[in-house]
């Protein structure tokens, strides 16, 4: 397995960097869920955050993905942007919180896309996720504590079609040593928002 997660010296540039990043995006689309989902208790991904997510999104040319998050609306979102309203991409989301979930739903209608661009599904996610078909994704986005990522990176790894990607929200390498990967898996993190740790497959 590979594992590029070192972070360079230089903070202070990849901040800066970060900063002119952020003002490029925006954050219209994002906007209102996040807002939605604070009001509801739950952080959710800034603007730049959102928009890596829509860009590995947009490599792995996902057309069927994974978020399990306290507050999938924008995840969601940044999923279904990549390939556009009429892309075919359905997402489905996964979270504990009935309320959340509704707030997710209206992030989606709210953007335009039509109501099979996502199942909505209220449960704890990583019981829900032991219960999806193998191989039958291209994107799985995570927004979880540190103590289940082992769980959910050994999870994807079985979700996940050849060229699929394991989104982790927050700075999670490197991995849990008893996570299951292909040796062949590549670990990197983004130097956005609280980071942004993306396992391809």
């Amino acid at each position: 397995m590979s594992d590029s997660a070192d972070v360079p010296a230089n903070r202070s540039g990849l901040d800066g960097i970060a900063r002119r990043g952020a003002d490029l995006v925006d954050d219209s689309l994002y906007a209102p869920a996040r807002a939605e989902a604070d009001e509801l208790g739950a952080a959710s991904p800034d603007a730049l955050t959102a928009e890596a997510i829509r860009l590995v999104a947009r490599l792995t040319g996902a057309r069927a993905a994974v978020c399990l998050s306290p507050a999938p609306g924008v995840p969601a979102l940044a999923i279904l942007a990549a390939a556009g309203p009429r892309g075919g991409t359905v997402v489905t989301c996964i979270t504990d919180d009935p309320h959340h979930l509704d707030a997710a739903r209206s992030a989606v209608r709210s953007a335009g896309h039509p109501s099979s661009a996502a199942r909505y599904i209220a449960a704890r996610p990583l019981e829900v996720a032991d219960k999806l078909a193998d191989g039958a994704y291209d994107l799985v986005v995570a927004d979880v504590p540190q103590h289940s990522v082992s769980r959910v990176v050994s999870r994807s790894h079985q979700l996940l079609r050849a060229g699929g990607a394991l989104v982790l929200i927050g700075e999670h390498a490197p991995l849990p040593e008893d996570a299951e990967l292909p040796e062949h898996a590549h670990v990197t993190v983004l130097p956005v928002g609280t980071g942004l740790t993306v396992v391809t497959l």
